[in-house]
C-alpha cells in the first residue's frame, strides 16, 4: 500500500498548540506566561509595493533617508531576553522587510545563540548572497520567500517592482547552500491568494518545485473589516478557486510540499468564539520597536491603548514582568470584539478556536 502524501507536513493551515500544553496549562492556571511565539518587524518601510499589503495600507513605503529601523542594542536585548524568557521561536518578519535593517544577520546569529528557533520572512531581494548570507541561513530555522507571480510580468504587476530575475536567484541562492553544506533549513514560497491573482497559482506551483524549494504555500488575503485592501467583501469569492487550487496541491511530490490553506479559505473570517484569548501566546513587534498582541494595533486609534510596550526605551524582560502589560492582556480578552474589530483570519485565530475547546472540559470526558 502507497502511504498518501502528506500536503501540509508543517502544519501550515492551523496551530501546534499541542506541542506546547505545558506552556497552555500554565496559562490556565492563570500564570503569567511568556510567549510561544513573537513576530518580529525590523524596519517600517519596504523596497516593494504588493497590492494586497497590510504594510502598504498602513503607509510603509521605503523612502531613502528617512529609513526607521528597530535599534541595534535595543534589537540584540530583546532577542537575548527572549531566550531568558523562554520564547520559543521569532520570525523577523511584519509590517516592512526585515531585510532593510542593517542588524537583521547580527540578531539572527544572537537569537539562535540564546536558544531560540530563529525565521524570517522575506521578499528576498537585499539578501545577501556570501559568506553573510551563508552564516545567516546556517543559524535559521526556516526562511520564506514572499512571492506572489511566476512571470516577469506578473511580477511587476502585483509587486510594483522589476526584480523578477532576482528574487528567483536569491531563492536558488538558499536551495543550493542548504544543499551544499547540508542544513536543517527549510525554505519555501508563500503566494497570497487574491482574485487578482489567481491566474499565477498553478505556474508558481510549478516554479517552486523548479527552483527545488521545500514548500509553496497559498494562502487568503486578510483584510480589515473596512475593506481597505479590497477583499473583505468578497470573501465568497475564494470558494471559486477550488479547482485551480487542487490542480496546484497536485504538483505535490514526497520533497515538495504544496499547502493551500483551506481552512482560512472555507471559513469566509467567521469566528465561533468571543473573546482573543490567544494573546499572551503570540505577540507582535513592530519596525520601531513597540510590542503588541496583534499587528492589527500597529496603527489607528487602538495604538498607544493597545501597545504593550516601547523595546527600545525598556527590556522586554522589564515588559513582561509589569502590570501595564498584563493590564493590556486582559483589556484584550474584555473590550475587543472579535466580530466586529478583527480583521479576516488573523495568525491568532487558529490559537483561539484551540483554546476556547481546551479550556471548557467537556462532561464525559473519558468516552472518546
Amino acid at each position: 500500500m502507497v502511504a498518501p502524501v502528506v500536503t501540509d507536513k508543517y502544519m501550515m493551515d492551523g496551530n501546534k498548540m499541542l506541542h506546547h500544553l505545558d506552556r497552555v496549562e500554565a496559562w490556565k492556571r492563570g500564570d503569567r506566561i511568556a510567549p510561544i511565539h513573537i513576530d518580529v518587524g525590523l524596519s517600517k518601510g519596504c523596497n516593494i509595493k504588493c497590492q494586497y499589503c497590510f504594510g502598504v495600507v498602513q503607509g510603509n513605503f521605503y523612502r531613502k533617508g528617512s529609513e526607521k529601523y528597530f535599534p541595534r542594542e535595543a534589537l540584540l536585548r530583546y532577542v537575548r531576553d527572549c531566550g531568558d524568557l523562554g520564547v520559543r521561536s521569532m520570525a523577523l518578519i511584519g509590517e516592512a522587510e526585515p531585510l532593510l535593517n542593517p542588524h537583521v544577520y547580527e540578531a539572527i546569529t544572537e537569537g539562535r545563540k540564546a536558544g531560540v528557533d530563529m525565521s524570517i520572512g522575506t521578499n528576498g531581494l537585499l539578501l545577501d548572497a556570501g559568506t553573510i548570507g551563508e552564516e545567516a541561513l546556517e543559524n535559521l530555522t526556516w526562511i520564506r520567500f514572499n512571492i506572489s507571480a511566476a512571470t516577469y510580468k506578473d511580477y511587476i504587476r502585483i509587486h510594483a517592482s522589476k526584480d523578477f530575475d532576482t528574487a528567483v536567484e536569491k531563492i536558488k541562492f538558499c536551495v543550493e547552500t542548504k544543499k551544499k553544506k547540508n542544513l536543517p533549513l527549510t525554505v519555501g514560497l508563500q503566494m497570497v491568494l487574491t482574485p487578482e491573482n489567481v491566474h499565477q497559482v498553478v505556474p508558481l506551483a510549478i516554479l517552486g518545485k523548479e527552483l527545488g524549494v521545500d514548500y509553496t504555500v497559498i494562502k487568503q488575503c486578510s483584510d480589515t473589516i473596512m475593506n481597505e485592501i479590497g477583499v473583505y467583501n468578497r470573501l465568497d469569492i475564494y470558494r471559486q478557486f477550488t479547482d485551480v487550487l487542487k490542480e496546484a496541491e497536485a504538483h505535490t511530490e514526497c520533497d515538495y510540499n504544496v499547502i493551500v490553506k483551506w481552512n482560512k479559505i472555507q471559513n469566509e473570517g467567521k469566528r465561533d468564539y468571543d473573546q482573543c484569548l490567544g494573546a499572551p501566546f503570540l505577540l507582535y513587534s513592530s519596525g520601531d520597536g513597540k510590542l503588541y498582541t496583534c499587528g492589527d494595533f500597529f496603527d489607528g486609534d487602538k495604538e498607544e491603548s493597545y501597545r504593550l510596550g516601547d523595546l527600545v526605551e525598556h527590556s522586554f524582560k522589564d515588559l513582561i514582568e509589569s502590570e501595564h502589560y498584563w493590564n493590556v492582556i486582559n483589556k484584550v480578552y474584555s473590550c475587543i470584539n472579535v466580530h466586529k474589530e478583527c480583521y479576516t483570519n488573523c495568525r491568532t485565530h487558529s490559537i483561539n478556536d484551540f483554546l476556547w475547546e481546551y479550556k471548557d472540559v467537556p462532561d464525559h470526558v473519558n468516552f472518546i
